[in-house]
């Protein structure tokens, strides 16, 4: 599990993964009481439950404890799938590792909504303010983006192997 928080507004950001979409449909009923409870005690808001597909995963050797994320929503064409995992691994992912301060990288994307997300964890605001390095790294970033968030890392421990294959 994973648990990114906003101080300004509260919006809570909880990730789980598991090993089957079939394990993950399975365990709703289980689930459903501990997510409103979790809403309940954090705002009293409503919980959203939203299923995404991991596409690329990175954490960067011998990095620090992450504290903060940056979240980043990105609209997509549903051909382009293939070519942006693509992109965010030769291209994106070596520019986060390149920027000091970074610790792990996530792209999901729901290609029913024709939506991907990427969080960027980092272990101070400071690096997370950095720049990523190389224009070909900010190319993915800054294209189709629908809105940008920054978090608290209340809880870094979503259990996935790396995934990155640059």
């Amino acid at each position: 599990m994973s648990v990114l928080a906003s101080r300004t507004d509260g919006l809570a950001i909880i990730s789980t993964a598991w090993e089957t979409k079939a394990d993950m449909h399975a365990s709703v009923v289980k689930i459903r009481p501990i997510r409103e409870k979790t809403a309940e005690a954090i705002g009293g808001g409503t919980a959203e439950l939203e299923e995404w597909q991991i596409a690329a995963m990175h954490r960067r050797q011998h990095a620090g404890h992450p504290v903060c994320a940056r979240v980043i929503w990105l609209r997509l064409e549903t051909a382009g799938i293939d070519d942006l995992v693509s992109e965010f691994n030769t291209a994106t992912l070596p520019a986060l590792d390149a920027t000091r301060g970074f610790c792990s990288t996530s792209l999901m994307i729901n290609p029913d909504w024709r939506r991907a997300a990427v969080s960027i964890a980092y272990e101070s605001t400071e690096a997370m303010d950095r720049r990523i390095n190389g224009a070909e790294g900010r190319r993915l970033l800054e294209s189709n983006v629908i809105q940008v968030r920054e978090f608290d890392e209340v809880m870094p421990h979503l259990r996935v192997p790396d995934l990155a294959s640059y």
